[in-house]
């Protein structure tokens, strides 16, 4: 009977208790844990061993774990036990990533071309040539100064501006600029004289200089329009009495009127009245003067006569118009009447006979072969 009780706990000693973690194989064999170059535990199907573990089946994986986390990379276990790697760690933004050759990727947004440039560098690092002070496209030099040809402009040195009409310089190949786009008053639009005509409207010779004073706009008798010659170097400052920067008109007693006439607006010169242009001539000598006046007899009864003068020494001649209505042109020679290079005198015009009123429509003043 004992003999049978024994049998069995024999045999429960020698195969172990189901039931128990094989934490040490029977028969003698040592547990022994495998690891890969990668870290990860690995098991071969084919071999009749059990898969090695430690005594509480998870200490492989757990230092996998454990390296993994240190090092960035994330791994996930099969259902075998072994570990696989999943990703890499990804560079923080703005940082160079390494690729598994070594190379170092840029983090640029750009095509990748270097675009910049720095004073004194090309694009490709060299140093450039300094730019000669004083040449073409180069800074000026102190006070302006540039290279004989060029000049300033904004700090560099270039070609000359052309010139431009209408801006009142004469410069470049311009023969005159009177500051304005007005064709017929003595300078072009292309800032070319405007050619004068034979004679004037009394047939006097448009040669030498003049200036002419123009009542069919104007407001007062003391205000009319002047118009000069288109001659260089002698206009409307040439003509100014001492002391005055242009030539003026007097009205001699404050009582010549502008009313409209039946040929326009014209100045009223009765016989109580006289207009009196002031002009000044230094510096000048002429051949000859001549007076063109234009108007009418203001009177419808009869013509009228009148008188041109140099109030500096009484010098001067008549003339005379008739009553009809339309504009008369009736010219006065006054030979030398007028003072060579004397800077202060008065041309006076004033009614002197007839109907003893004119209604003056404009005046031209000449001096023939004039030089200064």
């Amino acid at each position: 009977m004992r003999l049978r009780r024994f049998g069995p706990l024999l045999l429960l000693a020698a195969c172990g208790d189901p039931s128990d973690t094989p934490s040490t194989a029977s028969a003698g064999i040592t547990s022994v844990t495998a690891s890969s170059s990668t870290g990860a535990a690995t098991s071969d199907s084919t071999s009749s061993e059990p898969t090695p573990t430690t005594s509480d089946g998870s200490a492989t994986a757990a230092s996998e774990a454990t390296a993994e986390a240190t090092t960035g990379d994330s791994s996930e276990g099969d259902a075998t036990g072994t570990s696989t790697t999943t990703g890499t760690s990804e560079p923080a933004s703005g940082t160079a990533a390494t690729d598994t050759s070594g190379d170092t990727a840029a983090s640029d947004a750009t095509t990748g071309e270097d675009t910049s440039t720095t004073t004194g560098e090309t694009s490709d690092g060299t140093t450039a040539e300094p730019c000669p002070i004083g040449q073409d496209g180069c800074p000026c030099g102190q006070s302006d100064v540039c290279d004989p040809g060029l000049e300033c402009q904004a700090g560099l040195c270039g070609p000359p501006a052309p010139p431009v009409c209408g801006d009142g310089d004469v410069e470049g190949g311009e023969q005159c600029d009177d500051g304005n786009k007005i064709p017929g008053d003595g300078c072009e639009n292309d800032c070319t004289p405007t050619p004068m005509p034979a004679v004037d409207p009394c047939g006097f010779p448009s040669d030498g200089v003049w200036l002419e004073i123009d009542y069919a706009s104007a407001f007062t008798s003391t205000n009319p329009k002047w118009t000069y010659s288109p001659t260089s170097g002698w206009g409307e400052a040439d003509w100014a009495p001492q002391g005055e920067s242009w030539p003026e008109v007097w009205d001699i007693y404050q009582n010549v009127e502008v009313e409209d006439d039946q040929i326009g607006r014209v100045a009223i010169v009765d016989g109580n009245g006289a207009l009196q242009i002031m002009f000044g001539i230094g510096g000048l000598t002429y051949e000859y003067a001549t007076v063109c006046v234009q108007g009418r007899s203001y009177s419808v009864g009869s013509s009228v006569t009148f008188t041109v003068q140099n109030q500096l020494n009484k010098c001067g001649a008549t003339g005379s118009m008739a009553n009809d209505w339309s504009i008369h042109s009736t010219g006065v020679d006054l030979e030398t009447c007028i003072v060579d290079n004397n800077e202060f005198q008065g041309l006076r015009i004033f009614a002197s006979g007839g109907s003893g009123a004119l209604s003056l429509k404009r005046l031209r003043f000449t001096l023939h072969g004039a030089v200064y």
